[in-house]
């Protein structure tokens, strides 16, 4: 593998580390009853806002893992 793909498959991994405490922290509010509206205290734009990030959050997670996988079969 080049130095600068290795350069980006170690960004990926720890990006992957930062995303992954981001989604057990998100996975902890669903097993503590999770109402989007008490969370936001009240605001629907809020609560709408904190599913937008939880699914970016998500997606990113997906995506990253993809391109890490392509990176590790082309070695």
């Amino acid at each position: 593998m080049s130095d600068k793909l290795a350069k980006i498959k170690t960004y990926i991994e720890e990006k992957l580390d930062e995303l992954s405490s981001e989604i057990d922290e998100i996975d902890e509010r669903f097993e503590e009853g999770f109402d989007p509206m008490d969370w936001s205290g009240g605001n629907f734009d809020d609560a709408y806002s904190l599913g937008e990030e939880d699914g970016e959050t998500r997606g990113s997670y997906r995506v990253l893992s993809k391109i890490k996988r392509i990176l590790e079969e082309a070695v």
